[in-house]
């Protein structure tokens, strides 16, 4: 009988909510005019030496790598939990405390860099010293992209190992 963390039933559901942010930022690409740029805004498609290069470095390009990060983070931690089911079917395996863990911190992080990086003023260096930022806009698309996240930290703590 699956009762555990990974072996129990809601780790589809995790690893589905997991992945969503991740997918839905390639929205962007396509429908960026309708939706917006997402999370990660303009930071997909360029290396940051072309930017630099070029002058397209806006202020918010560096917190656009920050989520790309941890998208790319949270992609792999579900990838990760999917390998682990098939290691272990019937039983959670002795690090899953650990493993979910470093869920909820994903997550945790994942929804307090979006809320402050779009309610507080940025931080950012410029050639003259330290400055702060407005808030980055707030775009339906990054919105759609966070909305799973309470309902993961949700899942995860009613699953707790």
């Amino acid at each position: 009988m699956a009762v555990g963390f990974v072996s129990g039933p809601g780790l589809p559901w995790a690893v589905a909510l997991s992945l969503l942010p991740f997918f839905l930022q390639f929205l962007g690409l396509g429908l960026g005019g309708a939706l917006g740029q997402g999370l990660c805004g303009s930071a997909l498609g360029i290396t940051e030496a072309e930017a630099v290069r070029y002058g397209l470095v806006s202020e918010y390009y560096f917190y656009g790598q920050l989520f790309l990060a941890l998208l790319a983070l949270k992609a792999t931690y579900a990838l990760l939990l999917l390998v682990l089911r098939f290691m272990y079917p019937d039983q959670d395996p002795p690090f899953a405390p650990w493993v979910w863990r470093v869920g909820v911190g994903l997550s945790s992080v994942f929804l307090l860099l979006f809320l402050g990086t779009r309610t507080l003023p940025l931080p950012f260096s410029t050639p003259l010293g330290p400055a702060w930022l407005a808030p980055a806009p707030l775009d339906p698309l990054s919105l759609l992209m966070t909305l799973p996240e309470p309902l993961l930290l949700g899942l995860y703590l009613k699953h707790r190992p």
